[in-house]
């Protein structure tokens, strides 16, 4: 569930639909972007690296379905929306 909320919270990030993330220049609009993007990925190796030395198969393959397949329906969904 957590996988979930902060996919979408970091996908709005990153076209700038939250309202504290909320871009007026360029400048801030790309840092927003950097910063979605390193969560992300902190979040998806922290997650690998946690399940695998714990020996949690199943949770580690749910982390990476969600963590993988989450933005790839958002960005489908984003552009039959468009």
């Amino acid at each position: 569930m957590g996988n979930l909320l902060l996919c979408g919270v970091l996908f709005l990030m990153m076209i700038g639909g939250v309202l504290n993330f909320e871009a007026a220049t360029r400048e801030q609009e790309t840092a927003a972007q950097t910063l979605a993007g390193q969560i992300f990925g902190c979040w998806l190796a922290g997650g690998v690296m946690l399940f695998s030395m714990l020996g949690m198969t199943r949770a580690l393959f749910s982390h990476l379905a969600t963590m993988l397949c989450m933005p790839a329906a958002l960005i489908l969904i984003l552009t039959l929306l468009w």
